[in-house]
């Protein structure tokens, strides 16, 4: 990854308002697999997916 790529991805990540929780987990798993926290919140993002609206739509 190139030095704007990674500066773009880490504004991304600071921008976004995360909870503990996630960055205490995103901090485990970029220690265990040897990534960077910020790759590692990227992975979790895209494993949760799309959120829904509450309104009880489903996808498809």
């Amino acid at each position: 990854m190139g030095k704007k790529a990674k500066h773009k991805a880490k504004q991304a990540i600071i921008a976004l308002p995360l909870d503990d929780e996630v960055q205490t987990e995103a901090a485990y798993y970029a220690r265990l697999c040897g990534i960077t926290p910020e790759e590692a919140l990227r992975i979790i993002e895209a494993a949760n997916g799309p959120k829904w609206p509450s309104e009880g739509l489903t996808p498809g």
